[in-house]
């Protein structure tokens, strides 16, 4: 196998003309999905096929009959796309875009405006999984009318079905005003990442009893304030065990060990696409960033020598008469 070359079948789609297949469409580098490109398989096909939308009504089901939940963060319409071809339960725009997307240093700096720009995009591609977004830093802290006109432009112009905030009991009363008029929230405890700060860095909590217990009374105010699902992030896994088996509604395991009803990673971390700190509890699933390199270093290469585009396969043609006319019309 010859290891400088990079196949990357929807770029040459795009390059070589096929009349046949792309009618008109053939001369556009970026066009629409042809019917005939979309080619599903496994569980996406089947979940497409039959068009079943994940609810939370499912996500209490799965929970209550032992199947895993599997959530990824997703922040464009491709990122939105693959969750709802290949078998994604919970969509989740994560405001860990402010980092892997934008470039920001943390979290916090994430605007609300930035998150539904993000929203609308994911929208677009992720039907089947039950779409959830971040609410960011600042959105739902002052009060809780704030909290409620924040929640529903993620809902109206965002076209999210559920928002996630992170705390403890003291939002409680904000996931009840939230939940009151129909806005479902899913909760998050343990680590909390917009509090990074306060908590002086990304630390394991819960470790000792004290913490342990305020993770646990936290993840019941919330489940009592009517959160439909809670995300347990880094805590230790018995504790992550207790809590999933203590509660009624399903838990969403980051770094929580392997008995929450679910687990959810952001998607650069499990495609091996962030260059920063690999937390312990992420598993790398794909090497994207390797094949990004290769592709295109491989491009750059190949534009630098002169190799691409090729003229007969890569170029179009004029007729020949027609050149001579443009000639002659030159003078």
């Amino acid at each position: 196998m010859t290891r400088n070359i990079v196949k990357i079948p929807s770029l040459l789609l795009a390059l070589k003309p096929r009349s046949s297949i792309c009618g008109a469409r053939r001369w556009m580098s970026v066009r629409p999905p042809d019917k005939h490109d979309m080619r599903e398989t496994g569980i996406a096909s089947e979940r497409l096929a039959r068009g079943k939308k994940v609810t939370i009504q499912h996500l209490h089901e799965m929970r209550q009959s032992g199947t895993p939940i599997a959530m990824v963060t997703a922040y464009d319409f491709p990122t939105g796309r693959a969750c709802d071809s290949y078998g994604v339960d919970i969509t989740l725009v994560g405001d860990s875009l402010a980092q892997v997307c934008l470039g920001y240093d943390s979290t916090t700096r994430l605007t609300l405006d930035e998150m539904l720009h993000h929203c609308r995009a994911v929208a677009r591609g992720s039907k089947i999984p039950f779409l959830v977004a971040d609410m960011p830093f600042g959105s739902y802290h002052a009060s809780s009318e704030d909290a409620v006109r924040n929640a529903v432009r993620l809902v109206q112009q965002g076209g999210v079905e559920a928002v996630k905030l992170e705390g403890g009991e003291e939002i409680a009363p904000t996931v009840r005003k939230l939940t009151s008029i129909g806005i479902p929230v899913m909760a998050h405890v343990g680590l909390l990442p917009q509090r990074h700060t306060s908590l002086s860095g990304y630390r394991v909590q819960g470790k000792d009893a004290l913490s342990a217990r305020s993770v646990y009374n936290s993840a019941l105010a919330l489940e009592n304030a009517g959160a439909f699902a809670i995300v347990l992030e880094a805590i230790p896994h018995l504790l992550g065990t207790h809590i999933t088996n203590r509660l009624s509604v399903p838990t969403i395991g980051i770094g929580a060990g392997p008995n929450t009803s679910g687990q959810v990673l952001v998607w650069d971390d499990l495609m091996s696409r962030w260059h920063g700190h690999k937390a312990k509890f992420v598993r790398r699933f794909a090497d994207v960033q390797t094949e990004e390199m290769k592709g295109v270093s491989a491009y750059v290469s190949a534009v630098k020598t002169g190799t691409f585009p090729d003229s007969m396969n890569e170029s179009y043609e004029m007729d020949e008469s027609e050149w001579r006319q443009f000639l002659e019309g030159l003078g």
